[in-house]
This record gives C-alpha cells, structure tokens and sequence, in this order.
C-alpha cells in the first residue's frame, strides 16, 4: 500500500519535469491531499495531468522521469521506481465534451476520462499543496468517486466517497459545492449514481468483512457510511428530485 509521503514524492518528481505543477491527485490517491481518516488502501498513485502537456512534451516527461529514477513501461502511462517500491500512474484530464479517450501519441499515451476532466477542470474543485503540485478538495473527490464506474473496486470507490461526506457532514459550503459540481450530470447518470452508492452501502451491511477488491479495511465504519449514504440520498433528492 502507498502512502501520503510517496505521493508527495512523486508530485515533488513530476514537479521537476515539464508536468511542473500541474499535476493533480485522483482517484483513491485524492485521500493523501487533505485532512482524511480514511484510509486510501491503493497500491498506486493516480495523477492527472493537462492533456496538451502530453501531446507537447509526452517524451521530455519520460526522460525526465527516467532521470529521477522511474522506469516507463512501454505502451502504458505506468512509471515504477522497484528500488523504492513506487508505483503511479498518469492519467490526462481536456475537454469533457470529447468523452473518454486516449490522449498524446507516441512514446506517452495516456487515459482521458470524461468525469475526471469535468471535475478537475474546475477550478474550485482543486488546491494547491504546500510543496507543489495539486489536490482535488473533498467535494471534488466525492464527485469523481461517486461518478466513476468500474465492476473491479466499484464498491471501494462508493464507500470512499460517502464516508468523506460523512467527514464533512456539519461543513458549512461541503454539500453546496457537492451539488455545483454534480449539477450537470445527466439525470440518468445521478440515479446511476444514487444507485452504485446504496449498493455499496448493502454490500458492506452485508458482508461485515467485505471483501470486494481492496476494500476489506472498511468493515469497522459502517456507521459512518450510512451517515453519508443519508447526507447523499439527501442532497440527490433536493437538488436532482
């Protein structure tokens, strides 16, 4: 399992390529960018960069990489350090409106997804770090986890983002960000949305050692993803009918 402190390594790596500051904490890696007691339980570190800065400077970034000692898998956006036993991933964020596709050519290509752009394209839905690079804030998180769709950790992605609300539970401007960000989404998208998290919700009800992929270490906080699943099922209701 990845850490906060190899995240912060890699993005002070990425730093010194020409990703420069750009780059942004996604996925279960958006845990290590603020204050969380929920636990990450990733094996990698995800980070979305601009899609242009790939089309651009796609062999400077792995040159530079490779100088900081990470080691390009080719055909992939996956650099590994084995001496450090780090893994990360790139992933690109453009335009929404071209949906999910692969962006750069050549020597770096990467994943564009649809819903990782239109959130981390707002401004407001990210933050600086201290030591450079970007974070998604906590509304931001919740939105990309509970907007992505995959069979494999889905649950994972759910439970994560509704125990990050129930963090947030009694914060002034959380759930009004939340729902500027998900104003958008198609309504078939939100009851997709509403659905996956009631799902995940029954399956860690059921299941006290839950073990879809990844996702054991939640069983002890059922509690709080219930109060999350409420605030959610709350907001949904009051924004989307």
């Amino acid at each position: 399992m990845t850490d906060r402190l190899i995240a912060l390594e890699v993005l002070a790596a990425l730093k010194r390529s020409p990703i420069g500051d750009t780059a942004v904490l996604v996925g279960s890696s958006g845990l290590f960018g603020f204050a969380t007691s929920v636990p990450a339980l990733t094996e990698d570190i995800d980070v979305a960069i601009p899609e242009e800065i790939v089309v651009t400077d796609g062999p400077a970034i792995v040159e530079a990489l490779t100088r900081e000692g990470f080691e390009h898998e080719a055909g992939t956006a996956t650099f590994v350090s084995a001496a450090r036993g780090i893994s990360f991933d790139l992933l690109g964020h453009g335009d929404p409106e071209r949906g999910d596709h692969i962006g750069g050519a050549g020597l770096l290509r990467v994943m564009v997804f649809e819903d990782i752009s239109r959130i981390v394209g707002e401004k407001q839905a990210t933050m600086a770090l201290v030591d450079g690079g970007r974070t998604l804030t906590p509304a931001g998180f919740v939105a990309t986890k509970l907007l992505t769709e995959r069979a494999h950790k889905g649950a994972k992605d759910k439970i994560q983002a509704l125990l990050v609300m129930a963090e947030h539970v009694n914060e002034a401007g959380f759930e009004t960000e939340l729902a500027r960000l998900l104003a958008d989404i198609d309504p078939v998208r939100i009851e997709d949305l509403r659905a996956g998290a009631q799902d995940a919700f029954l399956a860690l009800e059921r299941d006290p050692l839950f073990t879809d992929a990844g996702a054991e270490g939640y069983a002890p906080v059922l509690r709080q993803a219930e109060i999350g699943l409420e605030r959610l099922l709350t907001l949904v209701e009051l924004r989307h009918g």
